[in-house]
């Protein structure tokens, strides 16, 4: 009878604890979109056959290719070159933005302190692409449409380098209704 007892306390205690973390992670997310940095990066041409899937929009932003290049080369030499530190796979980026808030310019990280147009983001290379934020922007089936004049994303980036995205904007930086 005890064992029984236990058990049930065992399994409400690892639930509590789930559900702090689950919550724990809730919380922070919405205090980044509430207090995050603005940044906004223009979308680099993306595949037009996700927009015929029906519900999302694959992404990819123009400042992170000569990233995506640099990583390349550094990993050339890094692999052919004993003893040369190599860019980690994850990491972050350092991005200069503008008065509306448009990233100008990105660099990796070297620990360097940042400036007061500068962000620090997170970055990772998934699939042969370095990725910040996210590489997927979900709607509801049918809008495809408005999406395909998307030609900048919006995000938020917390003091840790996440980066929210928060909405997708047009050519003139007007946000695009879902």
């Amino acid at each position: 009878m005890r064992t029984g007892n236990l058990r049930k306390w065992l399994a409400g205690l690892v639930i509590l604890l789930a559900l702090i973390a689950v919550n724990t992670g809730i919380w922070q997310k919405e205090q980044v979109l509430k207090q995050g940095a603005v940044m906004i990066l223009q979308l680099a041409p993306v595949d037009p056959r996700s927009l015929m899937q029906g519900d999302y929009m694959a992404l990819n932003y123009s400042i992170t290719r000569s990233l995506q290049e640099e990583f390349y080369q550094q990993r050339q030499v890094c692999d052919s070159v004993p003893q040369t530190p190599c860019l980690p796979v994850s990491g972050k980026i350092i991005v200069t933005v503008n008065v509306q808030r448009q990233v100008t310019q990105a660099r990796f990280d070297s620990g360097e302190t940042l400036k007061p147009d500068e962000l620090r983001v997170n970055y990772h290379m998934k699939s042969g692409m370095l990725t910040v934020g996210t590489d997927a922007y979900f709607f509801q089936e049918s809008h495809g449409e408005r999406f395909a004049s998307a030609r900048y994303g919006a995000f938020r980036v917390g003091e840790d380098g996440s980066a929210l995205l928060t909405a997708m904007l047009d050519e003139n930086g007007k946000m695009i209704q879902p």
